[in-house]
């Protein structure tokens, strides 16, 4: 048996694994979780397909009772249709299309086929199915005209003083600049939460935010204790993970199972989720590309007295991550997190909940957290003990996330009269 064959066997065995019996919606959350390590999708490019993915859901959810507003399909599902079948059928459309260069088909397909083999055949289901398969086309036809696949016109990289320039060691080019004028789901514009300016790079207050960076967040001898070096990979969420958007849609269906929510409340949670870390995706990258700040290591490699007299060179500074590739200014990670958390918050009416949470980066730990609050601010601090992101990187980048998750709470999916 070839390489290639065993690792299909592999993933037709566990691909398929969910919560189908008890909740379709945490069933083919699942499957995007998994879909989304295999393909290896960038953070803010998984953002935008995860909001595609459960925005497809809940319009088909909600097509039954038409309790909310849609995100796009505003039509009654067919009278008699199976809804598990719809669920279904728009799940895997959205996964063919989206997953479906990196996923190998057999392991969609194994999916599919156990969502619909409790569902006896016959009008229902066929009726379900078409009418999942209708509102999942409406939507993805809706977000290939996102712009996403056309090229970034503006700057992306600069070897002048303050802007962004690729970092080592391995050097990478920008992770997908295009984000930054991609059509939002909920936000009117991708400028519309765009950060205020990063510190002079002059400035005393600027010195003071790399001297901290470089205090605790240097690979070797830094000032932090296990905890804390641990967290960085924790919560990296990088290629080959769920990445920040999914991180946090696992943690949601902890949220779904505690709270006991239906599947259309589980639709909506998620919808609501999803669409806000796109959107805040969507933002952070539209700040970064705008301002084009340098990472924190190239800051404290190459400043001098001329450029910052209070500052300090570290010419040999390491962080303790490799800094991702793209600008630093807001932290990507802290507006999925700020967004992510704040939604759930306002969805379950408290941000006092109690959890754990497990990590891709970080095979076999689980940590506990009193309030989604908690796990977002040891978030922001996982990128400073990471040493990629000064504080201010991530303080704005979860201040904007919160304000962008109360922004869709208020203006997407509203309960109707």
């Amino acid at each position: 048996m070839n390489r290639s064959t065993l690792t299909t066997l592999i993933l037709l065995a566990t691909f398929g694994l969910g919560s189908l019996a008890a909740n379709p919606v945490l069933y083919w959350n699942d499957q995007a979780l998994h879909a989304t390590r295999l393909s290896r999708k960038p953070p803010p490019v998984a953002a935008l397909h995860f909001g595609t993915f459960h925005a497809a859901i809940f319009d088909t959810v909600n097509g039954f009772d038409q309790t909310y507003e849609p995100w796009l399909v505003d039509e009654a599902a067919p009278a008699g249709a199976n809804r598990d079948a719809a669920i279904a059928a728009a799940a895997y459309l959205v996964l063919q299309n989206i997953w479906g260069n990196e996923v190998n088909p057999r392991v969609m397909k194994k999916a599919y086929d156990e969502a619909l083999e409790d569902i006896p055949a016959g009008p229902a289901r066929d009726s379900g199915i078409a009418w999942g398969r209708q509102v999942a086309q409406a939507i993805l036809d809706e977000r290939a005209k996102s712009g996403l696949d056309q090229p970034y016109a503006g700057e992306i990289t600069s070897t002048e003083i303050g802007k962004w320039r690729e970092t080592p060691p391995a050097f990478r080019p920008p992770v997908s600049p295009a984000v930054a004028h991609v059509t939002p789901f909920v936000m009117t514009a991708p400028d519309q939460f765009r950060a205020p300016p990063p510190l002079p790079l002059d400035s005393e207050e600027y010195a003071a935010e790399l001297a901290y960076t470089a205090k605790v967040g240097a690979r070797d001898e830094a000032e932090r204790d296990e905890y804390q070096t641990l967290s960085t990979p924790f919560w990296a969420d990088d290629l080959g993970t769920a990445t920040p958007a999914g991180h946090w849609c696992v943690i949601a269906q902890d949220v779904a199972r505690k709270k006991e929510l239906s599947v259309e409340e589980t639709a909506h949670m998620f919808a609501l989720l999803t669409l806000a870390t796109a959107d805040a995706g969507i933002s952070s990258w539209e700040s970064k590309f705008y301002y084009l700040h340098w990472r924190p290591e190239t800051a404290l490699r190459e400043v001098t007295e001329d450029i910052n007299e209070h500052a300090e060179a570290e010419p040999e500074f390491i962080p303790n991550m490799a800094s991702p590739a793209h600008p630093t200014y807001t932290s990507a990670h802290s507006t999925f997190t700020g967004a992510s958390s704040r939604m759930l918050a306002l969805y379950i009416g408290s941000d006092d909940f109690e959890f754990t949470s497990t990590s891709d980066g970080l095979p076999g730990v689980v940590r506990s957290y009193d309030s989604f609050s908690d796990a977002s601010i040891e978030l922001n601090m996982s990128r400073v003990w990471g040493g990629i992101h000064t504080m201010l990187d991530v303080v704005e980048g979860r201040r904007i996330g919160m304000e962008i998750a109360d922004y869709v709470f208020a203006n997407a999916l509203q309960k109707r009269e």
